[in-house]
C-alpha cells in the first residue's frame, strides 16, 4: 500500500511515521528533498507498506517542524488486510 501526502520541505513542515502496526513493514518513508522544487513548491511525502499478516492496523502520521513543540497535523490511516 501506498500513502501519497502533500509536503513543503522547504517551510520545515515533514511528515513522519509516528507509529506502525505490528502487521505492516514499512518499505519507504521519503519525501522530496528540500531544495529540489523551484520556489516553495510542494512537493510530496510517500509512505510505501506491506502486510506481513491479515488483521486490521494503523499508520499514525505527524507533520511537524523538527524545532517546534508537538506536530502541527496527525493522520490516523486504518489498513484492513485479509
Amino acid at each position: 500500500m501506498v500513502v501519497r501526502l502533500p509536503e513543503n520541505a522547504a517551510t520545515g513542515y515533514v511528515w513522519s511515521v509516528a507509529s506502525l502496526g505490528d502487521g505492516l513493514l514499512l518499505e519507504e518513508d521519503s519525501g522530496s528533498p528540500v531544495g529540489s522544487l523551484s520556489g516553495g513548491a510542494p512537493g510530496e511525502h510517500v509512505v510505501r507498506v506491506q502486510a506481513e499478516e491479515p488483521g486490521t492496523w494503523h499508520i499514525d502520521l505527524q507533520l511537524a517542524r523538527g524545532w517546534e513543540a508537538g506536530p502541527a497535523e496527525e493522520k490516523r490511516i486504518t489498513v484492513e488486510v485479509s
